[in-house]
């Protein structure tokens, strides 16, 4: 069991990193205290210390360059789509990028902020007539996620209609990538190691004259999709394992042949709609969810020898 600090070992933990913080007077909004289940799509997580939300690249910096300079540490969060946060918390600062989510375009380029949902920047595309990005319609998350994670689905990837990512480092430095053969692979990008925060992504798309309506026709047949397998009908972090070529057929067919839909730790179950997708049925811990993402892979194991690999993150405080 992990042992919980008393309420006022989390007072005393809450006012040392505020008394920290207000020493640099930072130009964007800060709580303190503040619960991460509002941010995660499962809708698990304790409290973290402090989150901010900096509004622009220069607020971004500013409080990245003072929670180093007080000793905080801090986490980048964006859409809360991958990522279960554990039921203590998270210790230290969080970084939230919403307010990074501004979408612009000039030609065939389509530029999104970080923070921007990816969902809603495929359909600004279609609006604007560029073509690319309908299969990331109606998925969670956040365009850095996205990029972050090389997400994919129906068919497409993000790596090859990426022109370039503008990042900022944990030492306040700005800088640009233009993506390279090599540096992407399935759920791999070079954003996952380093010290470099995703603060904008550019996309190079098809123009496409009076397809609008032929795009958002695909575009609601993924959303339809989505909704049959279940993604919207409870809490959810879509897939939760990778799919690896050499099992011969996706997870969710894996899990769906050894029965395991429908099973449940806590009030966290596999779905009974998609083997791949776990669900928070109403009050699940984060502990119930990554309870079940292990209980699932050691079946999965025992029964075939494969292991699966979670996509989704766990951060914060475990025991």
């Amino acid at each position: 069991m992990l042992n919980h600090p008393g309420p006022s070992a989390i007072l005393n933990r809450v006012a040392t990193v505020q008394r920290r913080l207000e020493k640099f007077k930072l130009s964007c909004p800060v709580e303190y205290d503040r619960l991460m289940s509002d941010f995660t799509t499962f809708r698990v997580g304790g409290p973290a210390d402090a989150v901010a939300y900096p509004r622009s690249v220069e607020e971004l910096r500013e409080t990245v360059l003072a929670a180093r300079a007080a000793e905080i540490p801090a986490i980048v969060f964006g859409g809360g789509a991958n990522v279960v946060v554990s039921d203590a918390g998270i210790r230290g600062l969080v970084v939230h990028l919403g307010q990074l989510r501004r979408v612009s375009a000039a030609g065939e380029l389509l530029r999104a902020e970080a923070g921007a949902q990816i969902s809603d920047v495929a359909a600004q595309a279609a609006n604007r007539e560029l073509s690319g990005l309908e299969f990331i319609f109606a998925m969670p998350g956040s365009v850095g996620g996205a990029v972050w994670m090389n997400a994919r689905c129906y068919g497409g990837e993000i790596a090859p209609i990426l022109h370039g990512v503008e990042y900022l480092t944990r030492d306040g430095e700005t800088g640009r990538y233009e993506p390279r053969d090599g540096d992407f692979a399935y759920k791999k990008s070079p954003f996952q190691t380093g010290d470099r925060i995703i603060t904008a992504a550019e996309f190079r798309l098809r123009p496409a004259p009076g397809q609008r309506p032929a795009m958002w026709e695909r575009m609601r047949g993924y959303e339809e999709d989505r909704r049959l397998k279940g993604h919207f009908a409870w809490p959810c972090a879509g897939s939760v394992f990778k799919n690896d070529r050499r099992f011969g057929q996706p997870s969710g067919k894996i899990i769906d042949d050894i029965g395991l839909r429908g099973l449940k730790r806590g009030a966290a179950m596999v779905s009974d709609r998609h083997g791949n997708i776990i669900i928070n049925t109403g009050a699940a811990t984060a502990a119930d969810i990554r309870s079940l993402v292990e209980d699932v892979q050691d079946r999965v194991a025992r029964a075939t020898g494969y292991h699966l690999e979670p996509e989704i993150l766990f951060v914060g405080e475990w025991p």
